[in-house]
């Protein structure tokens, strides 16, 4: 199995609370000068928002992946229940996580959209700490960390202040009388 020393050394460290990270683009750049053809596009395939099974998989991306669809199946029974609708035609084949009921259930019962977003991401970014034991300088560590540089990208979309502007908008359209713009 192939060790990339140097990549993974120089690659900046990341963190749930970092707030600049380089771009997918910069660091597939990056990679693709040290990785083998082979790894590089197992990489470029490492995804936190497809989950359909792709080819070339490994190990730890099939770990992410079934874990992934069990806490969505999760949300999507508890969105289902309170709606007082049926989940089964949403939901996809995956073993059943009992973290991810938890952390379904406790992500729900966040105050505010922005919190249960954040709930979730920090979920994520712990379970791929627990994939990441054992791993150092080898291909796993590098598909952990593009895993994580896009929970972290999607964490940078959450911005508290554009959300509550357009809360204002929506909720000041259905409340505004009809046939009055």
């Amino acid at each position: 199995m192939a060790q990339y020393y140097y990549l993974v050394a120089s690659l900046p460290l990341l963190f749930y609370e970092t707030e600049r990270i380089p771009s997918r683009d910069e660091f597939l750049n990056t990679c693709r000068q040290h990785l083998s053809l082979k790894d590089y596009r197992l990489l470029a395939s490492a995804s936190t928002s497809v989950l359909e099974p792709t080819t070339p998989s490994c190990r730890i991306l099939e770990r992410w992946r079934q874990w992934e669809i069990a806490l969505r199946n999760e949300l999507v029974r508890l969105r289902a229940k309170k709606r007082g609708d049926e989940a089964e035609a949403y939901i996809k084949d995956s073993p059943g996580i009992i973290e991810a009921e938890v952390i379904a259930r406790e992500a729900f019962a966040q105050e505010s959209p922005l919190q249960a977003e954040d709930t979730l991401n920090r979920a994520r970014w712990e379970y791929l700490d627990d994939l990441e034991v054992g791993h150092y300088f080898d291909i796993e560590t590098i598909l952990i960390y593009a895993l994580r540089l896009q929970v972290l990208e999607r964490k940078v979309l959450f911005d508290p202040e554009r959300g509550r502007d357009m809360f204002e908008k929506i909720y000041a359209e259905i409340t505004s009388p009809v046939g009055v713009t």
